[in-house]
């Protein structure tokens, strides 16, 4: 057999080898560039529980383990429930009727969780199909308040979801899909947006158990953490100390990094469906963290560095800080600025 004869006959082996081998050089350098790159590697944490929103506003879906993409929890508030008169426009979800889709609870169905149920006593269920709605064409962008395209794409779930979704709310409304990615290829963000428009939020949202339970106790309230929506909930770790975490990783793989703290709004007054101002009075008089517009925050925004999956039970390992010493909560100034 000569060379030409041998190549021939080989050459699918004689392509994948090096191919193999530049692939196992490249994860290598990039475990020696991760080992060497963070300062430190402690354990400051604890999951404790794991929460979804597949629907904006609605109640939380607890989890046991779930997908982190770069574009963050597979599903999360890719679903959102617009007015449609006179414009199409965000329901303000801390006043009625929008303080409603909090009684709305989800729940996948199908072996690959691919079908989205949603329930609220007295309404038959909603089903919603995910590859059905990802088939549809495109809506180029709505008005946001005083924004005429908010510059995403959207997908409409279909009259029957609107119907449903009215009937609940008492006002005519239309239910979209926000598309992880546009078609032209770019990150398509879910349903964020300030009073300038929309802006990329960093898709996982971060808090500690200890955190809220020293507001409590300063407060002298009992605060639901399902106010502020976690999609990560954090135990085992000293009351505000996530907030100096820079990097972190959870689990095997799953490495995310501090982008900054949330500041609050009124929309922590709903829960149930029901309004109680007295929540954000807590938050604002004891809750850890200010930002440089003297709004309260409470927990924190993180986008994801490497993504994998994220277990209840997983080890949060802090693998860079933002101060090299954690200050107590105690030690900080009401007004103390971070992220």
């Amino acid at each position: 057999m000569d060379m030409l004869e041998f190549m021939q006959k080989h050459y699918k082996t004689l392509i994948s080898v090096p191919l193999l081998t530049m692939n196992c050089t490249l994860a290598l350098i990039e475990t020696l560039q991760r080992y060497y790159s963070f300062d430190n590697r402690e354990e400051v944490g604890v999951v404790s529980e794991l929460f979804l929103a597949p629907v904006r506003s609605t109640k939380l879906m607890p989890l046991e383990c779930w997908d982190i993409l770069v574009t963050g929890l597979k599903h999360n508030k890719r679903i959102a429930v617009y007015k449609t008169d006179p414009v199409i426009a965000r329901i303000p979800s801390n006043m009625e009727p929008g303080c409603r889709l909090s009684s709305i609870t989800s729940r996948f169905v199908g072996a690959n969780e691919d079908e989205l149920c949603l329930s609220l006593d007295g309404h038959p269920d909603l089903f919603i199909s995910y590859p059905e709605v990802e088939s549809k064409q495109r809506i180029f962008g709505i008005k946001y308040e005083e924004i005429e395209n908010d510059n995403r794409e959207y997908q409409r779930i279909g009259d029957e979801a609107d119907k449903w979704m009215s009937n609940i709310l008492g006002i005519p409304v239309t239910v979209l899909h926000v598309p992880v990615t546009k078609l032209s290829g770019d990150p398509n963000y879910p349903v964020y947006g300030t009073d300038k428009g929309p802006v990329p939020v960093p898709p996982v949202h971060i808090i500690s158990i200890s955190t809220l339970e020293e507001m409590n106790e300063k407060s002298g309230k009992c605060v639901e953490m399902e106010r502020f929506r976690p999609n990560i909930v954090v135990k085992n770790s000293k009351s505000g100390a996530e907030g100096f975490w820079k990097v972190i990783r959870i689990g095997d793989q799953l490495e995310l990094e501090q982008t900054f703290m949330n500041p609050r709004c009124g929309v922590v007054n709903v829960l149930g469906g029901k309004l109680n101002t007295r929540v954000y009075d807590a938050v604002y008089r004891h809750g850890p963290f200010r930002d440089t517009r003297n709004r309260p925050c409470f927990g924190s925004y993180w986008k994801v560095l490497r993504p994998g999956k994220v277990y209840v039970g997983d080890k949060i390992v802090l693998l860079k800080s933002l101060e090299n010493n954690i200050s107590a909560p105690s030690e900080l100034s009401e007004h103390y600025v971070i992220g």
